[in-house]
């Protein structure tokens, strides 16, 4: 090299560190090099993406600048550091084979819907990829699903055992190609292949493969068959969502209640005509993330009743795979799509043990060879109180990282609670959550929580340092963590459950505290023994007091009293009226006396049998009452539903709501709600129209919840108060108390990224063990 020449380069290594695999970051880099003239080199570490870049420093300096501004959009930039190298020898810029190290510190990319281009490639007839049900690009396609080990690269994916064609493997070593270090990509000749299966007493029989398997599940939807799909993250059970007695069949196979079903809509023509949206609304449709988005249902929309019985809102998506693609469009018309599972367990991805557990559910099944190595359910979103706010985190979200409140001083992990469970992982200064992982009410749920954890924790190398769980002794969360910190020597700490969503808010949005928590839930293990609910804290990640929460009551039964919300009304009607309750002329006291006989009720709330139940301040039994006594039933089918039922009868008017009491004892403030029950037996009495009476519970708990929150705040002199809990899911709620907060000058936070339901327990869990450690 001549001397002259060589005294005037800068040679510089870069280090890039966030969601920079799986994205095309490493061709992005490869272009901006050539564009600029520069040498050197790219490719992946266990770190992220490293750099060497050799050149003219202007030259050097654009090309730095440009990689934060202009990155692929499915890339996230967490750090850029930059350091001098001698001098190199370079005739060229190259990418080159990815190094493994000891230790692993960035981040899998998660799956991204189908793109554009990879769409319009689909549909034409001359291109080489016409209907070819697996393309993708480095714009789309899976990711985290297919990954077994980082680095990044096809040999550490479900794609190794398919080799790349000569064609292929042109477009993959070409600069210029969309495609070009695309892991996943392929084609017709050398991808993965499709069949369709038809069910036959008690065996699958291959019938059909690639693009004549879609047309024959097609008609077999057509004539009102189940079909089970295998989607990116696992299967989904398909079939028309306008045929009644089709989704009856569906729920009764899967054992599925009334818990509602999503609908996938062929195009968005089709979707605005039957929901509405807004501009948000539908660009979060659009999205590589592609959720399912819950919308309201216009007029007459002709979506079957039993999709989400007694519900005017529905969830919706657009196909996001090419396989959905293709099938939306030989249907034509929407599909119910829902996991492949049993009611609350985590979605199936096995194509042995979908063809095993679905045999007697599906009456054909679509499937390929690309396997699923780790599971993913779609995504939940929903539009609340002016924000996009994510209620099911996976597919899509899922292992994107969340910034830490504070840098962690030793990974750590937050093993979630029992409902809607994830884990967090904690390292650096950023926080990884797991995907929905269902209710650990049994062993195919926990035996998907330890395959995920042990995945997760070998995908990131992560030492653990130190585990946090929730308060409950009693929790299967909280004996996984026992065990699993137990064989490790690993110190747990014990997070008290609303605790955990105070400090998820506050962690989302990036502050310690201190600041109130009106924390309105269904079930947390409280300090005092009880079972809390409806709660009105304040602290920091460290720390907390309770400084106000809604009376207690006996649950009737116990656990039978949040299965039943019969037991709750009582509770709260024995409350209210003493030992007059029982000659109230209510129908829900006369249903209950036909259920169970005409003493159960009173014997039920004796003082004998009372004084066997646990108190509690639950917000979601509480509803569960006020939808009993107003005409919901006496059973629930799944968690919610009796509170989803009253809120979907709301209609907005003018009026006051119920009246509820502030009672102040013992140094905190207590909201009674004696007269709420008092007034809604009144008119429950007297025949008022269900949608007053919700109208009046509901506005009824705002204004007491913030004329709580409003004196708490004035007796402590803070101004910020976060909203979490389950029961902050209902939009009435939500919206009402943030009006009226902020119009008592209020700085209001709620959760978006993370789940303001038990989802995001476990991230809450990690700030507060990081808070407590250091």
């Amino acid at each position: 090299m001549d001397t002259c020449v060589a005294s005037q380069l800068v040679h510089r290594e870069l280090r890039i560190a966030g969601v920079v695999q799986g994205v095309g970051f490493r061709p992005f880099v490869y272009r901006l090099a050539r564009e600029h003239g520069l040498m050197g080199q790219v490719w992946n570490d266990a770190s992220g993406v490293v750099v060497h870049v050799q050149g003219d420093a202007e030259g050097i300096a654009r090309f730095e600048r440009r990689i934060g501004q202009e990155h692929p959009q499915a890339a996230r930039v967490d750090h850029l550091t930059s350091r001098s190298l001698p001098v190199a020898e370079y005739t060229a810029f190259r990418i080159v084979t990815s190094r493994a190290e000891s230790h692993i510190d960035t981040h899998v990319s998660a799956d991204l819907a189908l793109c554009s281009e990879c769409r319009r490639e689909f549909m034409q007839p001359d291109n080489r990829r016409h209907g070819h049900l697996f393309i993708n690009c480095t714009e789309c396609g899976p990711r985290f699903t297919i990954t077994r080990a980082l680095p990044y690269d096809r040999p550490s994916t479900t794609m190794a055992g398919f080799p790349m064609c000569p064609a292929c493997n042109r477009e993959y070593d070409d600069p210029s190609d969309r495609r070009f270090h695309a892991q996943p990509v392929a084609c017709p000749h050398c991808g993965p292949t499709l069949q369709f299966s038809i069910r036959q007493r008690d065996a699958w029989c291959d019938v059909a493969d690639h693009y004549e398997a879609i047309g024959m599940a097609s008609a077999l939807l057509g004539r009102g068959g189940i079909v089970l799909l295998q989607g990116i993250g696992g299967f989904h059970l398909t079939c028309s969502a306008t045929d009644h007695e089709t989704v009856t069949e569906l729920r009764r196979r899967k054992h599925r209640g009334a818990k509602p079903l999503a609908v996938m809509f062929p195009d968005e023509r089709l979707l605005l005509e039957w929901c509405s949206a807004d501009a948000e609304e539908l660009a979060c449709l659009r999205s590589p993330r592609a959720p399912i988005l819950i919308l309201e249902q216009r007029d007459h929309c002709p979506v079957a009743a039993a999709v989400a019985p007694d519900q005017h809102m529905i969830g919706t998506m657009l196909p996001y795979s090419p396989l959905h693609f293709a099938l939306m469009r030989e249907y034509g018309k929407p599909l119910v799509m829902t996991s492949a599972n049993e009611s609350d367990e985590p979605i199936i991805y096995n194509v042995d043990h979908a063809k095993q557990r679905m045999m007697h559910v599906a009456d054909g099944m679509l499937s390929h060879n690309r396997a699923i190595h780790m599971f993913a359910d779609d995504s939940i979103v929903r539009k609340l109180a002016g924000a996009m706010r994510v209620v099911r985190r996976a597919r899509g979200y899922v292992p994107e990282s969340v910034r830490a409140p504070a840098r962690f001083g030793a990974p750590m992990l937050g093993f979630g609670a029992d409902l809607k469970n994830t884990f967090a992982l904690g390292r650096g200064d950023s926080v990884i959550l797991s995907q929905h992982l269902g209710d650990l009410s049994g062993d195919q749920s926990l035996s998907a929580a330890r395959f995920a954890l042990d995945h997760f924790v070998k995908l990131y190398d992560m030492r653990v340092a130190v585990g946090a769980c929730d308060l409950h002794p009693d929790y299967a969360s909280t004996r996984f963590a026992e065990r699993w910190c137990g064989e490790r020597d690993i110190p747990l700490l014990r997070v008290q459950h609303h605790h955990a969503h105070l400090a998820a808010c506050l962690g989302e949005h990036g502050e310690y505290g201190p600041a109130l928590g009106l924390i309105l839930d269904g079930t947390g293990y409280g300090t005092d023994h009880t079972i809390w609910g409806g709660e009105l804290l304040y602290g920091d990640l460290a720390e907390f007091t309770r400084v106000g929460n809604l009376e207690p009551v006996r649950m009737p039964g116990n656990e039978a009293a949040a299965r039943e919300p019969w037991r709750m009304a009582l509770a709260w009607l024995e409350r209210a009226f003493g030992s007059q309750w029982s000659a109230l002329d209510l129908p829900l006291l006369k249903h209950v006396g036909q259920d169970h006989g005409e003493q159960a009720a009173q014997m039920l709330l004796s003082a004998e049998l009372n004084s066997r139940f646990v108190n509690t301040s639950s917000m979601g039994r509480l509803l569960d009452a006020c939808a009993a006594l107003a005409g919901f039933g006496t059973r629930r089918q799944f968690e919610g539903q009796a509170a989803m039922w009253l809120e979907g009868s709301l209609k907005i008017q003018r009026g006051t709501g119920y009246p509820m009491e502030i009672v102040a004892e013992s140094g905190r403030l207590t909201l009674a709600a004696g007269g709420l029950f008092r007034e809604l037996a009144h008119d429950v009495e007297h025949g008022v129209e269900l949608s007053v009476l919700s109208y009046r519970v509901h506005e009824g708990l705002a204004q007491g919840w913030v004329e709580l929150t409003r004196r708490a705040a004035e007796q402590i002199g803070c101004s910020t108060v976060a909203l979490s809990g389950g029961c902050f899911q209902n939009r009435y709620l939500l919206e009402r108390v943030k009006a009226l907060l902020q119009t008592q000058g209020m700085r209001v936070l709620i959760p978006e990224r993370i789940p303001m339901n038990d989802g995001g327990i476990s991230f809450g869990q990690v700030c507060i063990a990081n808070a407590r450690v250091r």
